[in-house]
């Protein structure tokens, strides 16, 4: 139609030019097809003047809520502190460690090592760097004894028969007769299947630098593709439908 109000056909039979050729279509439908250029492309972009003010308010409130949700669950679960592998803690103490830097005179050690920072375990010499430290029930580890001392692991070992006789004399008498206790420090209970050395307490190292910002640098490229995605349904999907 004229701006006159006049079909175009007939003015062009009776002998009128137009600059213009005549447009083929509504407006609602060159609006339906993305513009040209890198927003075009990527985004779908096109204009969403034919969207209702009331659906544009609605949808651009729901992208910005899923594109923080989205953000947020992926801080919840991939910034979570390192698994505690081999490679990734720092040994406080071991058992062994504890019970001979203690001294003779200690009594039984296990509660005071109990007590030290971080997370009882069991670390393995045969463990790669990536492996998991073995979890260890401290209850059961209660119930044991540790000393440096031969003559408190008899006492404690055999109860109300030994309590009159020397340290020095007890001591000779065993190691005389069994030298393997020589290097014995622990009487641990029999569902404990580790040694005094391999029985530590250990804290997870914090993240480095680089593996932080690697880690923060993931998470904002995957919440800009997962917003690009949204994006792309706003303007490819909902915006020609709304429009028709």
């Amino acid at each position: 139609m004229c701006r006159c109000g006049a079909e175009r056909k007939r003015l062009e039979a009776i002998g009128y030019k137009f600059d213009a050729p005549p447009q083929t279509g509504s407006r609602a439908s060159s609006a339906s097809e993305p513009l040209p250029g890198l927003a075009g492309t990527l985004l779908g972009y096109r204009s969403d003047a034919t969207v209702g003010r009331g659906w544009r308010v609605v949808l651009t409130t729901l992208f910005v809520a899923a594109a923080g949700v989205a953000g947020w669950a992926l801080v919840t679960f991939t910034h979570r502190a390192l698994p505690p592998t081999r490679e990734n803690v720092q040994i406080v103490s071991t058992l062994e460690a504890h019970t001979r830097n203690a001294g003779a005179n200690a009594a039984n050690t296990i509660p005071a090592f109990l007590s030290l920072p971080g997370t009882t375990g069991v670390i393995e010499s045969s463990m790669a760097p990536t492996d998991l430290l073995k979890d260890i029930s401290e209850a059961e580890l209660r119930q044991g004894f540790c000393s440096a001392s031969v003559a408190r692991q008899i006492r404690y070992q055999y109860p109300g028969f030994y309590e009159r006789w020397p340290d020095a004399k007890l001591e000779g008498i065993v190691l005389e007769r069994y030298p393997e206790y020589q290097d014995r420090l622990c009487v641990l209970s029999g569902r404990i299947a580790a040694e005094p050395d391999e029985i530590v307490k250990y804290e997870v190292k914090p993240r480095s630098l680089p593996g932080l910002a690697g880690l923060w640098l993931r998470t904002l490229l995957i919440t800009a593709l997962f917003a690009i995605a949204c994006v792309n349904v706003y303007y490819r999907l909902l915006v020609p439908r709304l429009a028709a």
